[in-house]
């Protein structure tokens, strides 16, 4: 048997619901993850300056809280929003290697349990992607049966 290299492009989707869902989910636990860690941050370091004894006057403490405030929004836009971006990236490959793949298994054993034939051409994955072993065996299960081979 031949086996075919298949080419698909990074972007092109397979399963679209799928992977965009799981992609906005994943960016939105990213993006709360970041608000919680600034928020946390922000009243950790509001907390110690409270506790120092020469910060007590209000027009100090409006200062300190703004400037704090701006630190915080500069770190979160320019470290945390490529943070997430990035990641948002990284996971959608992830995805895109873990269900393409068994998006096709899936549809070539639905289509040969519903009309009873066997596929035509065998099903061919890229080497990196998931499940390429059980593609393998359901292209060998297939030959086997059209071979005659008895099963018990």
């Amino acid at each position: 048997m031949e086996t075919k290299r298949f080419k698909r492009s990074f972007w092109g989707m397979v399963n679209p619901v799928l992977e965009v869902k799981y992609t906005l989910v994943v960016a939105w636990l990213i993006i709360i993850t970041f608000l919680i860690s600034g928020l946390v941050t922000y009243l950790t370091f509001w907390n110690n300056l409270l506790l120092l004894p020469d910060f007590t006057h209000p027009e100090y403490l409006l200062i300190i809280q703004k400037k704090t405030l701006r630190i915080l929004v500069a770190l979160f836009l320019f470290g945390g929003l490529p943070i997430v971006v990035l990641g948002s990236v990284l996971y959608f490959r992830i995805l895109h290697r873990v269900s393409g793949p068994l998006y096709r298994l899936e549809k070539t054993v639905r289509e040969a349990a519903v009309s009873g034939k066997l596929p035509k051409t065998p099903i061919i994955l890229r080497e990196k992607d998931f499940y390429n072993g059980l593609a393998k065996a359901f292209n060998q299960l297939v030959d086997r049966i059209r071979s005659g081979a008895k099963f018990e």
